[in-house]
């Protein structure tokens, strides 16, 4: 049993507290989560005329120009994290991308197969295929890259736009689409799809 506690804005559960202030009320799962959820996005909590826990939006967390671009930003860097892990995979990959186009230019000779290539010239796959594989990831690597650039920063100049314009609903609209179309823009690209 989980109880919210409105003299310390604090939750009690009787699994970790054996000793539960009386002014706490009780709450459900969805309660409790549901709460839980709303302080971390800076809403505050208040009881209402029945006695029930609920959320209200917090007049000093109101979403300005900068939240908004600093949610468009972390959501690209998310991303981008995703898509090529830490940052010397994105090395690794950039590496291995070079010595395969350089071996295709070569011609795919059998006995120059770069390093970065033959360890992916596994499984039945030859050197060839291999190197294509890369190019073809490392490809589409660099699409998502332009694209996720692309994405944030129109839709940040657009955030600053509509916040000068006093539109704050459509900047935030405007926000909550734009992390939807990061997440789109890199599904199924590098490490991502893993």
């Amino acid at each position: 049993m989980r109880f919210y506690n409105p003299t310390n804005n604090g939750f009690y559960d009787l699994a970790l507290y054996s000793d539960v202030p009386a002014e706490a009320v009780e709450l459900t799962d969805d309660q409790y989560f549901a709460l839980r959820r709303g302080l971390e996005l800076g809403q505050l909590v208040f009881i209402d005329g029945n006695g029930v826990p609920q959320l209200q939006e917090n007049p000093a967390a109101r979403d300005t120009a900068a939240s908004l671009c600093a949610r468009i930003e972390a959501a690209a860097d998310k991303a981008r994290h995703l898509v090529a892990g830490d940052p010397l995979r994105a090395v690794e990959y950039d590496r291995a991308a070079s010595e395969a186009h350089a071996f295709k230019l070569a011609g795919y000779p059998l006995d120059a197969v770069p390093r970065c290539v033959a360890a992916w010239a596994i499984g039945g796959r030859s050197a060839q295929e291999a190197a294509d594989n890369i190019i073809a990831e490392a490809t589409a690597y660099i699409e998502v890259l332009y694209r996720l650039r692309e994405t944030r920063l129109l839709a940040k100049e657009g955030v600053r736009a509509l916040m000068a314009a006093g539109d704050i609903a459509a900047a935030q609209l405007l926000t909550d689409e734009t992390i939807q179309e990061i997440h789109v823009l890199i599904t199924g690209v590098g490490n991502s799809r893993t």
